[in-house]
C-alpha cells in the first residue's frame, strides 16, 4: 500500500503542477508604447468604386497621449494632399490592448496591439484573430521584427482579407491592406486601400515590454505535462497490480 499511496501523490502533484503553470504562462498583454510617442502613415493608396478618395489622403498621425494600465489613449490627425484637414481630425481614441476595445467596444482591427506577441498568440478580443508569424522587415532604413496577421473574413456577400504587419517591440500597426471582393452579382466587384509608415520616433526609444510568453511554445509544454500525466498514472497501475505485501514481508 505504500507504494500505491506513494505514486498517487505525485500524480497528483503533477496535476497540480500543470494547472499552476499553465495559467502562469498565459499571455500577458503589456503596452510597448510611452506617452509622447507617435506613428505617422503615407503612401495611401485606394483601387475600385467607392474608395477613390483614399489616393487623396497626404497622411495620417497617431500620437500617444495617455496610458492607463492596458488602456492606450491615440490622437489622430490626418490631412488631405491639398493641406486641409480631413474629416476626424483631432479624433481621440482609446484602445485597451487586453480585451481588444475601442472605446469600450470590441473592435478586431485596431492600430494597436500588445507589445512582444508571439505566433498563435491571440489578438484581442479573444477567438477572434490570432498572430500568424513573426518576421524581419525594413522600415524606413531601420530593421524591424514585426507580427503579421493576415486573415480573410468570408460572408455571403463579401469576402474582406486583411494584411496587417505590427511592430512587434511597440505594438503599432506598420501598414495595412485591406481587399474586399463582392459575390458575383452580376460578377465580382474588387477594392483595395493600403498605407503604410512614413515617420515616426519609436524605433529608437520604445521600451522592453516584459515577454508576453516564454519562447518555449505553451502549447508544447501543455502536451509534455499531460504525457507525464499519463505515465505516472500508467505506473501507478502496473504497480498497483503487483504483490505489494510480498516485498514488505521479505523485508521484515
Amino acid at each position: 500500500m505504500f507504494c500505491f499511496k506513494f505514486l498517487t501523490v505525485i500524480i497528483l502533484a503533477f496535476a497540480l503542477l500543470a494547472l499552476l503553470v499553465l495559467p502562469v504562462l498565459a499571455v500577458e498583454y503589456n503596452p510597448g508604447v510611452t506617452v509622447g510617442q507617435y506613428i505617422k502613415y503615407g503612401n495611401f493608396v485606394g483601387t475600385g468604386p467607392g474608395v477613390e478618395a483614399i489616393n487623396d489622403i497626404g497622411w495620417q498621425k497617431l500620437q500617444i497621449t495617455d496610458i492607463s494600465g492596458k488602456a492606450i489613449t491615440l490622437l489622430f490627425t490626418s490631412h488631405y494632399k491639398n493641406g486641409t484637414a480631413t474629416p476626424g481630425n483631432g479624433t481621440v481614441e482609446v484602445w485597451n490592448i487586453e480585451t481588444g476595445t475601442e472605446n469600450g467596444v470590441p473592435n478586431t482591427q485596431g492600430p494597436i496591439v500588445a507589445a512582444n506577441l508571439n505566433q498563435g498568440d491571440a489578438i484581442p478580443p479573444l477567438n477572434t484573430y490570432a498572430v500568424n508569424g513573426t518576421e524581419t522587415r525594413t522600415y524606413l532604413g531601420v530593421s524591424r521584427n514585426v507580427d503579421i496577421l493576415d486573415v480573410t473574413i468570408p460572408t455571403s456577400s463579401y469576402n474582406t482579407s486583411l494584411s496587417y504587419a505590427y511592430d512587434r517591440a511597440s505594438g503599432l500597426l506598420l501598414e495595412s491592406t485591406t481587399q474586399t471582393t463582392t459575390q458575383p452579382d452580376p460578377q465580382p466587384i474588387t477594392t483595395s486601400i493600403s498605407y503604410s509608415i512614413i515617420e515616426t520616433n519609436i524605433f529608437g526609444s520604445t521600451p522592453t515590454a516584459s515577454p508576453s510568453v516564454p519562447e518555449f511554445p505553451l502549447a508544447i509544454l501543455g502536451v509534455i505535462i499531460m504525457a507525464v500525466l499519463i505515465i505516472v498514472a500508467t505506473s501507478l497501475i502496473i504497480f498497483r497490480k503487483k504483490p505489494f505485501g510480498i516485498g514488505v514481508r521479505a523485508m521484515q
